[in-house]
């Protein structure tokens, strides 16, 4: 039996304009467990999918987020009206239980997928009666969700990178820890004033209040957090950079959760001797295969000294979570961090020479005028200290804790975003006169002067003037312009 996956991760409306630089664990991960049970599998990033290339195959998956419904919906419809294939649909958008009614796919599968797969492999993808499965049998059929996957050996990505063309300017994503140790609850939606049960994280509310931020579904969908082998992270890692991988980035909800395994956002503090581990071998991997590794995701309130030491041997930028500048905000929202950690965090990643990019939500239930002016003045205060701010319009995610809660934006929200820009822009031009190693990756889609090129260390983009005839290689570029969103250079 041959299986084709195609990748729809952050295609949106159906092209793929953010993040076209990133290759996702999640394809790769399926693409593992039907080699491992004995099935060819091909992965096909959405971006190069025609429908002639169904051909020959005898089932499809679809990995893909909740932002990337209607891409889908018309992906699904083609594939059935002009190949009438069994069509599986994974990922974050299958957390939506109701999905076969909004999109006419034969299976979807909910949360984790090592142990799904393989049964339903098993039982030829006949989905009766497996955990963690929708599908659709005159009605929709809803199976029991499955338990947290225990045994992580069952994770088995692909190590062939290949099927991406773009691999090698791409930060390519192995994934080191599965869920999060964030089972705090989102306040806001608490009554219950004398409990004090997720205080510091716990499986049990209850108000069965879901886990986690209040706009997250990663503890409700993958559980609290586990950590995969180092061996295994550096055998994969190898493996990528052996076929030509420049940019490997080490996953995970938060990467200080690796190998403190568990549900409490504050202790223990985070395992330095497994994190250093982790890090020194991994640098050593790369700098054999002259590539770069890079961390992401950090919680602000496990983020140290000690840590920054061990993350500045590498060439990496770091992503912190603030969403809401307003410390009583962040308590409603169940944050595991406060505005005074984040700032705290950004200072010494600014010791360390970290580039340090932190997130903020609009939009979130709980915003007001007070929240914004309040998220405004901090993002000011830590404009010396970072890289970039990133924005997000709030989305009701399913299996959060907020799944029910209608977007609300007013002009207060839109103001977080306007002055995001701006501080985007001042942060831009900082850079202007400088020299700096880019990977060239594809021409420009709309301007044949320029070739799109990203940083080594991140996934910062530069348009590069006549560098067209460059792409695949590591050039020497000086940056003449800033932009909101990119900069501007020439070839050296």
């Amino acid at each position: 039996m041959k299986a084709l996956i195609i990748d729809c991760l952050a295609v949106n409306d159906g092209k793929r304009v953010l993040a076209r630089d990133v290759i996702g664990a999640g394809p790769r991960t399926v693409k593992g467990i039907l080699e491992s049970e004995g099935l060819e599998a091909k992965i096909i990033p959405y971006e190069d999918f025609n429908i002639k290339k169904v051909r020959g195959f005898d089932i499809i998956f679809i990995s893909a987020m909740t932002s990337d419904f209607k891409a889908v919906k018309k992906l699904v419809k083609e594939l059935k009206l002009k190949e009438n294939k069994k069509v599986i649909i994974g990922g974050p958008i299958a957390s939506d239980i109701y999905l076969l009614n909004k999109i006419e796919a034969d299976i979807s599968i909910i949360g984790e997928g090592e142990i799904t797969i393989r049964e339903l492999i098993k039982k030829d993808f006949n989905p009766e009666g497996i955990k963690g499965t929708t599908y659709w049998d005159e009605e929709l059929k809803i199976n029991p969700f499955r338990e947290i996957l225990k045994d992580l050996s069952l994770i088995t990505p692909s190590k062939d990178i290949k099927d991406y063309k773009n691999y090698f300017s791409a930060r390519v994503y192995v994934e080191v820890v599965r869920g999060c140790s964030n089972f705090k609850r989102a306040l806001l939606l608490c009554k219950n004033k004398k409990c004090s049960l997720c205080k510091e994280g716990s499986l049990y509310c209850p108000s069965n209040i879901k886990p986690g931020c209040g706009f997250c579904s990663v503890p409700s969908l993958f559980g609290y957090a586990r950590s995969r082998d180092e061996e295994v992270i550096l055998e994969e890692l190898e493996e990528l950079f052996k076929q030509g991988v420049k940019k490997a980035v080490l996953s995970a909800p938060d990467f200080l959760d690796y190998k403190r395994d568990g549900y409490n956002p504050y202790k223990p503090e985070p395992n330095y001797e497994a994190i250093e581990s982790l890090i020194d071998n991994a640098k050593d991997l790369a700098d054999k295969y002259d590539a770069n590794v890079m961390v992401e995701n950090i919680k602000a309130n496990l983020f140290n000294e000690k840590i920054a030491k061990i993350l500045s041997k590498l060439n990496t930028t770091i992503y912190i979570g603030c969403e809401s500048g307003d410390k009583k905000h962040c308590e409603l929202l169940g944050r595991p961090s406060y505005p005074e950690d984040v700032l705290k965090a950004v200072k010494i990643a600014k010791k360390y020479n970290l580039k340090a990019q932190v997130y903020f939500i609009y939009g979130l239930p709980g915003e007001n005028k007070k929240t914004v002016e309040n998220t405004i003045k901090f993002m000011h205060k830590i404009k010396p200290y970072i890289d970039k701010i990133t924005v997000y319009k709030f989305r009701p995610l399913p299996m959060s804790a907020f799944q029910e809660f209608k977007p609300k934006i007013t002009e207060y929200s839109l103001k977080i975003k306007k002055e995001a820009k701006k501080i985007n822009y001042e942060i831009k031009k900082r850079y202007i006169g400088k020299i700096l190693d880019v990977i060239i990756a594809e021409k420009h889609l709309k301007n044949d002067d320029y070739a799109v090129g990203y940083l080594k260390d991140s996934g910062l983009v530069v348009f590069v003037k006549n560098g067209n005839k460059y792409i695949g290689r590591v050039k020497k570029v000086k940056i003449i312009k800033a932009h909101e969103k990119y900069l501007e250079g020439v070839i050296i």
